[in-house]
């Protein structure tokens, strides 16, 4: 009889070429999925926490920088600067002689909801100039 082997009746070899073409499959899917995965790096964030048993606690009383919906900046309730100027001159001044005196200062910013993002922006470079490194957000 016609046989499709080319051996004796009954034999079958084994045939390598379906074998290749499914490990090959397997070999590209596992090349591509091991190029997705998402690599994970450190965030320099330190969250507060429980002090040490022994450590002192930080002298620096907290300082608080509002941003009015207009875009005035009050700095501890006391207006500061005006409302249009990006630089925030009187800002970074006092910022700066604060953290002078303590480069752990504490430092609060509290914006109005509706304020502009450009105006927050605005502080934080201010805050940034000025070496604050102790930055937070507050609600209202």
């Amino acid at each position: 009889m016609a046989g499709g082997g080319g051996g004796e009746e009954g034999e079958f070899g084994l045939q390598i070429a379906p074998m290749l073409d499914v490990m090959f499959v397997l070999l590209l899917f596992f090349m591509v999925s091991a190029g997705v995965v998402a690599k994970e790096a450190e965030l320099g964030v330190q969250v507060p926490g429980k002090a040490a048993p022994g450590a002192p606690r930080p002298a620096s009383v907290p300082v608080t920088v509002e941003i009015l919906r207009d875009g005035a900046i009050r700095f501890n309730q006391a207006p500061i600067d005006s409302a249009t100027d990006p630089e925030l001159p009187q800002l970074r001044a006092r910022l700066r002689a604060l953290v002078e005196a303590d480069e752990k200062q504490a430092v609060i910013i509290r914006p109005n909801a509706e304020v502009r993002h450009e105006r927050l922006v605005d502080v934080l470079n201010a805050c940034s100039w000025s070496g604050v490194s102790n930055l937070s957000f507050g609600g209202n």
